[in-house]
């Protein structure tokens, strides 16, 4: 086997043990908070406008397991339902930049200061961004759909999302009748560990592999020698990172292989904070229900703050960055329980392509069929 593959194989390992028992926590987390959390009481507290609801869409946003893929038609369902545009602002930033799956996972690479500032700054964002929406950009009560969720049109999933996808998977979620503690455990392991990795299983395969190749190809510190320190590389981040789908899941471990390879803990700080944050499915929402006024302040507030954030890390608790090393049985996990994560984590990814994958070859079956009966007839 080539040396380079080696390489590549042993910091995919790396990777997935550092990464895998917290990442197993944070599914477990999100399908607490999936089956806890209606939709409806979210509603509720989102209406109307001013800083008492941008406030709460800010802090709801966290613990939401939704991805910038999934959050734009439970975006469009609050603010069809009354929420301002500065309060359903304030959600889509600081829903998709954290999550429970990602939290500890940035704990695990980064150490807990880095961790800590994470979701810090991602309610700040929010609230600095549906405080201006909702300051300068006219509000228009949206028309509320009769037996509808209001989402409509709006975008959602670069591809078709994966049978039970959390793409819109709140929308339906209201005051239903209490169910059992059992039928409620049912649903949370169901979505922590069916749906939410079937949504999210591309795109942290993506990002897994993507910072291993990283790992593996760059040597330490060649991006500190080679593009330096300070607000170049972070805005070259921010250009880059901000058309692109990135959840904020997958995009950790990369973040993870860039610091690694010299990337200042700021500049990773910037790629954290505004890729999942924007993408053009959540560009195109965002100029459809709030305004290009809107969108112009969205990008804006985001922007600045990630600089201004990534720049202040650097400067003041770039120090206090402990990345996981790799070595004995590593820091962040101790003893048995990383392997057992590490593998733990590959059975749960390929059952995961395979929910995302069986209902098309089902379907593909199924169109055949249909052509055969119609060609017989």
């Amino acid at each position: 086997m080539p040396d380079w593959l080696n390489r590549f194989f042993d910091e995919l390992w790396t990777i997935l043990v550092d990464s895998g028992i917290w990442l197993i926590l944070g599914f477990a987390m999100a399908g607490v908070v999936h089956a806890l959390v209606p939709m409806g009481w979210i509603r509720r507290q989102l209406g109307g406008r001013g800083i008492v609801p941008i406030a709460k869409a800010s802090a709801l946003g966290l613990p939401m397991p939704l991805c910038s893929c999934s959050v734009i038609p439970v975006a469009a369902s609050l603010r069809a339902a009354g929420a301002g545009k500065g309060a359903s602002a304030a959600f889509t930033i600081s829903t998709p930049q954290t999550g429970e799956e990602s939290i500890p996972l940035t704990w695990a690479l980064f150490g807990p200061v880095f961790a800590l500032v994470r979701p810090v700054i991602a309610i700040v964002t929010a609230f600095t961004a549906g405080i201006l929406i909702d300051v300068l950009v006219p509000d228009e009560s949206p028309k509320r759909e009769r037996g509808g969720n209001g989402a409509g049109d709006a975008p959602c999933c670069s591809s078709e999302p994966a049978t039970g996808s959390s793409c819109g998977a709140h929308e339906g979620q209201s005051d239903e009748p209490r169910r059992s503690l059992g039928g409620r455990l049912l649903e949370a392991l169901n979505y922590g560990f069916v749906t939410l990795p079937a949504d999210l299983a591309p795109w942290l395969i993506s990002g897994l592999v993507l910072a291993a190749l990283i790992a593996a190809a760059v040597p330490a510190g060649w991006i500190g020698e080679h593009l330096g320190s300070g607000v170049v590389p972070m805005l070259l981040v921010l250009v880059v990172g901000v058309p692109l789908y990135i959840c904020a899941t997958s995009s950790t471990p990369l973040a993870f292989a860039l610091v690694a390879a010299g990337l200042s803990p700021g500049a990773a700080l910037v790629l954290l904070l505004a890729g999942p944050a924007t993408n053009t499915a959540t560009m195109a929402w965002v100029i459809k229900d709030l305004g290009a006024r809107a969108l112009v302040i969205y990008l804006g507030v985001i922007a600045a703050v990630a600089l201004a954030a990534g720049l202040a890390f650097d400067a003041f608790f770039a120090g206090m960055v402990t990345l996981a090393s790799g070595e004995g049985h590593h820091e962040h996990v101790v003893g048995v329980l990383a392997p057992i994560g590490a593998a733990s984590l590959i059975v749960l990814l390929i059952a995961a392509v395979i929910v995302r994958v069986m209902p098309k070859i089902k379907g593909g079956r199924h169109r055949h069929a249909d052509a055969c009966c119609d060609h017989a007839s």
